[in-house]
């Protein structure tokens, strides 16, 4: 297997106001970055990564804050295969969180598609691109999820026909 590049983003931000570690931290989270050390997120290393880090890291300067990008390799296959794995374990975990949605949709959606429906499968369809697009070395459970959202798409091929069968008997 051939090494990974990733990047990585040294930053502090100054304790006041908090809003900017938050700004930091969720800017971070929405990347899909692991911390290799405090203070020091990763991302492998894409045209999409640079872009976000340096939008940060001008962002973090903004606000009086120190910021540092730099490439990082490891020397030592064992810790960039454990880091590889805190990747494909976050992306796990951010799957299986959205196939418990996608369930919880799909029993709304059985009844009919009044209400919130329409948006809660929208909100899924944006969750399941987000997690897809982090999901860096294609290691989540995309078979299952897959599986899951073939079957909410059942649900509303279902649920619209049984909806558009009861608008026409009241236009009968």
């Amino acid at each position: 297997m051939a090494q990974v590049t990733f990047l990585a983003l040294g930053y502090s931000v100054p304790v006041n106001p908090s809003k900017n570690r938050v700004y930091v931290w969720r800017k971070l989270r929405e990347a899909g970055a692991c911390y290799f050390r405090p203070g020091v997120a990763i991302l492998p290393k894409s045209g999409q990564s640079l872009t976000q880090f340096r939008g940060l890291a001008a962002r973090i300067r903004d606000t009086g804050g120190e910021a540092v990008l730099a490439d990082l390799r490891f020397l030592d296959s064992h810790d960039e295969q454990r880091t590889i794995r805190m990747f494909s374990e976050q992306s796990r975990e951010e799957y299986q969180e959205l196939m418990a949605d996608c369930a919880s949709v799909i029993e709304k959606l059985k009844g009919s598609l009044e209400g919130q429906g329409p948006e809660l499968v929208r909100k899924v369809m944006r969750r399941y691109k987000k997690i897809k697009g982090r999901d860096y070395f294609r290691h989540g459970p995309g078979g299952e999820t897959s599986a899951i959202l073939e079957e909410l798409a059942e649900d509303i091929a279902f649920s619209a026909e049984e909806l558009s069968r009861q608008l026409r008997a009241m236009l009968e």
